[in-house]
C-alpha cells in the first residue's frame, strides 16, 4: 500500500521517497497517538505526518537511508533532503524554466531545460581526485545535495541547509 507519491489526509503535503526509514514503527505509533490517520503501512507515509508535526525538523527525528522530495501545497514549497551519510544520492538542476531533481543524473538529462554540457572545472577535479567532490557533478548546472543537508525551493529561491553533521569532540 506504499505506492508513491503519498499525501497527508487533506492532500496538502505530498512526498516521493527513495530509501528506508528504520524507526518508522516507533514514529508511526507516536503520530497515531497525536491523531494522525494512516492509509498505508508504508514508512513513507510516516514522513508526511512527521513533517506536519515538526516542519523541517522532522529530518532530525528519522533514522533513514534516503533521498526525498516533499511538497507543501499550503506554503507552495518544495523540500529536498538526503540522508545523513549520503547513502542515497539526490541530484538537481535549477534552470530558468524549472527545478529538476532525481536520484540519478540520467533522469535530469532527459529534461529539455538541462543542457548536459560537461563542466571543465569538475573534469579537472575528477582527474585530480578520481571523483567530483560534492556538491559538484561532472555536468555544468547539475548539483548534488550534500549528505546531511536539505534544500528548500520557495518563492523562486533555492536554499541549502545542513540538518546533521558528524558528532565530534567538544572543545
Amino acid at each position: 500500500t506504499g505506492k508513491q507519491p503519498i499525501a497527508n489526509e487533506d492532500g496538502t503535503v505530498w512526498i516521493v521517497f527513495n530509501g528506508e526509514v528504520y524507526n518508522y514503527l516507533e514514529l508511526r505509533q507516536e503520530l497515531e497517538s497525536k491523531g494522525h490517520c494512516f492509509r498505508t503501512r508504508s514508512d513513507t507515509e510516516v514522513l508526511v505526518h512527521l513533517y506536519e508535526e515538526e516542519g523541517d525538523a522532522f529530518l532530525t527525528r528519522i533514522n533513514a537511508m534516503a533521498a526525498l522530495a516533499l511538497w507543501d501545497g499550503r506554503r507552495r514549497r518544495l523540500l529536498l533532503a538526503r540522508d545523513r551519510m549520503g547513502k542515497k544520492p539526490l541530484h538537481y538542476a535549477l534552470t530558468k524554466e524549472a527545478l529538476v531533481f532525481g536520484s540519478e543524473i540520467k533522469a535530469l538529462l532527459k529534461h529539455p531545460a538541462v543542457s548536459g554540457a560537461l563542466d571543465p572545472v569538475a573534469m579537472a577535479r575528477y582527474f585530480v581526485h578520481e571523483y567530483v567532490p560534492c556538491p559538484g557533478t561532472i555536468f555544468s548546472g547539475i548539483g548534488k545535495l550534500r549528505p546531511g543537508h536539505y534544500a528548500v525551493f520557495e518563492k523562486g529561491r533555492f536554499t541549502e541547509r545542513r540538518y546533521w553533521d558528524l558528532p565530534g569532540p567538544r572543545a
